[in-house]
């Protein structure tokens, strides 16, 4: 039986960090992908009365595997940044693609479409004139459009990760 401090010595550590920081970047690109691929543009021509509802719950679904998932990879490829000097670079790479990822959507997504899409899925009314005035497919349009951004991003930590630990 190992005993504690070898548990947590710094090279398992920096094993486990990597065995987080690698994959969890590329999965969550794949999980961006298929909403950007599959999910969202069959909605395009669904009344906004069918398609933001199913928006709103892709929405909220999506966020309790993507927050979680990216700040254990967010975290990871910090851990390994500070810890291995001679790799800072690459894993910084990982980082900072992963810290625009976590400032797109907030700052980008929330206010140029996710906000009104959840506000149109609360009311028959805004429900109507969304389907009308073809809003919710345009905000559908962006949102994809500006998913596959939050995609990229994390391609990028997930490749840096990758190209670290091969080189390694």
């Amino acid at each position: 039986m190992q005993s504690t401090s070898s548990l947590m010595d710094t090279s398992s550590l920096i094993q486990t960090a990597k065995l987080i920081a690698v994959p969890l970047p590329l999965i969550l690109a794949g999980y961006q992908f298929a909403f950007s691929q599959n999910a969202i543009p069959p909605l395009y021509d669904e009344k906004a009365e069918v398609s933001t509802p199913i928006f709103k719950r892709i929405y909220h679904t999506g966020a309790t595997i993507v927050v979680p998932g990216s700040i254990a990879s967010l975290a990871a490829s910090a851990y390994l940044a500070y810890t291995i000097p001679s790799q800072r670079s690459i894993w910084g790479t990982a980082v900072g693609s992963l810290v625009c990822f976590s400032l797109w959507t907030p700052l980008v997504m929330k206010p140029s479409n996710i906000t009104r899409l959840l506000e149109i899925s609360e009311s028959k009314t805004m429900q109507e004139k969304a389907s009308a005035n073809l809003e919710a497919r345009q905000l559908l349009h962006k949102w994809v459009s500006q998913n596959y951004v939050r995609m990229a991003l994390l391609l990028v930590a997930g490749v840096a990760g990758l190209r670290a630990t091969i080189a390694a």
